[in-house]
């Protein structure tokens, strides 16, 4: 699973050239993005530029629509190679490579690997899903010369649907019988096409989990490689390293940036606000963690505003925003703080990476975090300073010292407080995590305010809200306004969850988040284990009930969008956001077809006329 992710975390770009396609799959997408547009050979070019030089990506992938279809692709793959990609990928219907001159000049100018996509195993039911004639003659001829081509990397994509799910077996059996041995297996979501095709597109994964499955597990091979998109984490277990790594939220939020910032900035919600498709979304609960950032500024509902380090205390602003009371802030010693340079009113929140004694003098509300067992040591042994508390990264050293020393966590249990951080790589999981969080609190019995984990694994506990760190780099330092990417990387840091298909008999299940996502892939779901008997499910359901008497408002419940919040202190108010550039140049593409129109309808009339 680690290689996986190291493969899954090369730095990519994904580079649109055109919104034309050849085929009109039932399934598509993009289908209500302006069609027909060929970006312009600058445009293109600047952006695989971007890439290379702000993103620092070494891989490309150049789509469409049909990018193939753009008279320049061969020369957007030539300046990808010169400009330094290590690789050039695309993702495409095929059909263009069915010809052979065509195929012969990508592959010189530096095509490296080409993803087709297969969704059915006979041309009835390929061409039926792509609505396109031909379609799958020319896609196998194509795959099938690709396949004997050492210069180029090939594999297959398909989109899970109802029409093909139940032959998924057969689609990829048939890609092995002409040597393809790399699938990517995608979840149709509800978006374009696919929605209003709901009907013939979305299907019951629990009926045909069999076939899914079988195909699944030919990962175990090692001749194959299996990977998922968006396929939903509560079908997964026992093939927790099938999950998707996190980061491809990133992808996706990216596709969608500009809907997002017009939320953010103008109100207005995304197209696809809907809770009959957020419920079959990938990104909804990106969409929740969006809404619930946002209601926190709005209601000035943050604690801790994040600055990283001691160097950037001076630079938070004055007051604080949104609610928060405390400045957080990493340091090596203890001894670095100077207190009377805290502004006055104002509390810290402070995670040294070494083991000190509390200092004697603090400011009040001050906030310790713990991460080393001599640090427990250290500051559990005697009297905490007044009005100070400790919060208590859980990890597998932490959760040590705490069963060697129940008695000192109980003499301070009133201004203890652990938490289950979330880790945004897979690797930190695996070295720091707690070997099944449920049976560290059973073995510590008590009743230790605790967050960051489901009910089900803190029994015994006194379940708590995650701590409401902010963090300054989420705002642009420009504009003052959340900024899209790092908002996206919150989420996948901090918020990505995910529950077993077996937590839906659990009590508390609608007021529950879940297992943080690399906790899961680590260690699996099966330390989900819903609670519906018992005195810790009544302790349980009696906690969180009183702390959410209605169940958490979710998107796919049909949640209202947030208003707009205001800018950080010191920045102007939101202004009108960015026009997407594709529905710009859709604008200019139909304001030229209606003036060619007009001069044809005039040049008729005064042919008439005369």
């Amino acid at each position: 699973m680690l290689l996986r992710e190291q493969i899954a975390n090369r730095k990519k770009h994904w580079v649109r050239a055109v919104t034309a396609c050849n085929s009109k799959c039932l399934f598509c997408l993009d289908a209500d993005t302006p069609r027909n547009v060929y970006l312009e050979e600058d445009e293109v070019k600047a952006e695989l530029l971007r890439g290379r030089e702000e993103l620092d990506a070494d891989k490309v992938i150049i789509s469409g629509g049909e990018a193939s279809l753009h008279p320049l692709f061969p020369e957007f793959i030539r300046y990808a190679k010169e400009i330094g990609y290590d690789r050039v990928q695309t993702v495409t219907n095929g059909t263009q490579y069915a010809s052979k001159d065509f195929y012969e000049r990508c592959v010189q100018a530096g095509l490296g690997e080409i993803t087709f996509s297969l969704h059915g195993h006979t041309p009835e039911l390929h061409d039926y899903l792509t609505q396109t004639p031909d379609c799958f003659k020319k896609l196998m001829k194509a795959l099938i010369r690709c396949v004997r081509d050492p210069r180029v990397i090939t594999n297959v994509d398909v989109v899970i649907n109802k029409q093909n799910v139940g032959v998924l077996d057969k689609i990829v059996e048939l890609a092995i019988s002409v040597g393809v041995t790399e699938f990517d297996l995608l979840h149709v979501i509800p978006q374009s096409n696919a929605y209003r095709n709901r009907e013939e597109m979305f299907y019951d994964v629990r009926e045909h989990l069999p076939v899914l499955q079988k195909v699944f597990r030919l990962n175990r091979h090692p001749r194959f490689y299996i990977w998922t998109n968006r396929f939903p984490v509560s079908y997964l277990e026992g093939l927790e390293d099938l999950i998707q790594d996190p980061h491809k939220m990133l992808d996706e939020v990216n596709g969608r940036r500009f809907q997002v910032r017009r939320y953010l900035d103008e109100g207005n919600q995304l197209d696809c606000r809907e809770p009959d498709r957020c419920k079959h979304c990938f990104i909804e609960p990106f969409c929740n963690t969006v809404d619930n950032v946002v209601k926190a500024q709005n209601e000035d509902d943050w604690d801790n505003w994040w600055v990283g380090n001691l160097e950037d205390v001076a630079k938070a602003p004055h007051p604080l925003p949104y609610g928060c009371q405390r400045i957080g802030f990493k340091i090596n010693s203890l001894a670095d703080i100077q207190w009377d340079a805290i502004t006055p009113g104002v509390s810290v929140c402070v995670r040294p990476e070494g083991a000190d004694p509390l200092p004697g003098e603090t400011v009040p509300g001050t906030q310790f975090i713990a991460h080393l067992p001599n640090q427990l040591d250290l500051w559990l042994s005697g009297t905490l300073p007044t009005d100070v508390s400790v919060r208590i990264e859980l990890n597998r050293q932490t959760a040590e010292w705490m069963l060697e020393h129940r008695e000192m966590v109980e003499q301070h249990i009133e201004r203890v407080h652990i938490h289950q951080p979330s880790h945004e790589k897979l690797n930190s999981a695996v070295a720091l995590d707690v070997r099944n969080p449920k049976s560290f609190f059973e073995a510590l019995a008590l009743p230790v305010s605790v967050s960051g984990l489901p009910a089900c694994m803190t029994p015994g506990a006194q379940l708590v809200d995650d701590p409401k760190d902010l963090k300054a780099d989420i705002f642009d330092s420009e504009t003052g306004r959340l900024d899209i990417r790092p908002l996206a990387r919150y989420h996948v840091e901090n918020r990505y969850r995910g529950k077993s298909v077996r937590c839906a008999d659990c009590r508390v299940n609608d007021r529950c988040e879940g297992i943080q996502i690399n906790m899961i892939r680590d260690q699996g779901l099966r330390l989900a284990e819903p609670l519906e008997t018992g005195e810790w499910a009544d302790s349980a359901h009696e906690q969180l009930m009183r702390r959410w008497p209605q169940p958490p408002p979710r998107v796919h419940d049909g949640r209202s969008a947030q208003p707009v919040a205001d800018s950080l202190p010191g920045f102007a108010k939101p202004d009108t956001a960015p026009h997407d550039p594709l529905a710009v140049i859709a604008k200019q593409v139909e304001l030229k077809k209606r003036k060619r129109a007009e001069r044809r309808a005039k040049s008729k009339a005064q042919l008439e006329q005369a």
